[in-house]
């Protein structure tokens, strides 16, 4: 039902379960799903997902990822691990769960691992965690439907480094006497003209802003695989959509989009944020 009007309004939101919105979609209709479901142990105004449950809680939305995915879609969790609590003088340790849900990704679902990629946040919140590392990272299960599959790199890459720039201005590979074969005959590089290759760890700030939601994700990252896995007027959906950070981003680049999220008032300020997006996008092709 949700495809019926899509093109004239480009986004639809509800506040429904996201499992169950996506079931109400076509099948084989979505080019991107991209979300940040809850994280396991996060202790959040929206439940808690124990580690010893997650697979259970997220076999759902995977199972309707795999009927609603396009042959040539993606799927792209951003998720975090959070630590498990054990009884007694026991440390707390990182879950594992992650690591096995994009094992099953692949070996229950059938679907293909293009990368696990690894955000890095370069002003973490400060725990207090005193049995391990500052936690400053989190991770992008990036998985496509059907292999071979295809993503723009061109849409994606960054710019080079000066020190980059200057060792290709001013060097020749040459072949390595060890034997190894990286280089295979002497060259130079010339940098491409829209930039170097995209990196599969992403570096960038978290918004300090407080909100409705408690965690609220920066644009950058939806935009990523937006522009690397859609086109024009393909469709997006966000099955934990939040206050609706993946639609901004999908409008913008003039996708459409679906949300969906089981909280109302995150519903109403995604709606209220994507209209006016509209809007301004609207006003702009004028």
């Amino acid at each position: 039902m949700y495809l019926e009007d899509i093109q004239s309004r480009r986004f639809i939101v509800d506040c429904i379960d996201g499992a169950t919105g996506m079931l109400a979609l076509p099948d084989n209709s979505i080019k991107l799903i991209y979300g940040s479901p809850p994280y396991p142990n996060a202790e959040r105004n929206y439940g808690i997902w124990r580690s010893e449950e997650y697979i259970e809680r997220m076999t759902p939305f995977i199972d309707a990822a795999k009927l609603k995915l396009r042959d040539d879609g993606f799927i792209v969790i951003n998720v975090k691990a959070c630590r498990d609590k054990h009884k007694g003088n026991m440390n707390t340790t990182r879950s594992l769960v992650i690591e096995k849900l994009a094992i099953m990704m692949e070996e229950h679902w059938g679907l293909h691992c293009v990368d696990i990629e690894i955000w890095v946040k370069e002003n973490p919140v400060s725990t207090g965690l005193r049995v391990a590392c500052q936690d400053a990272y989190e991770q992008n299960l990036w998985f496509a439907k059907s292999n071979p599959w295809k993503i723009n790199l061109d849409a994606i890459r960054r710019p080079y480094s000066e020190a980059t720039l200057k060792i290709y201005e001013n060097s020749e590979y040459k072949p390595r006497k060890n034997g190894l074969t990286y280089v295979r005959k002497r060259k130079r590089i010339s940098p491409h003209p829209l930039g170097a290759l995209p990196q599969n760890v992403i570096k960038g700030a978290v918004s300090s802003k407080q909100g409705k939601h408690q965690a609220v994700q920066p644009g950058y990252l939806p935009q990523k695989y937006i522009l690397a896995t859609t086109d024009e007027d393909d469709l997006v959906v966000d099955p934990w959509m939040g206050t609706g950070t993946t639609g901004v981003e999908a409008l913008k680049l003039g996708r459409l989009f679906i949300g969906f999220d089981i909280m109302k008032e995150y519903v109403l300020t995604a709606e209220e944020r994507l209209s006016e997006v509209l809007r301004e996008t609207l006003q702009k092709g004028k």
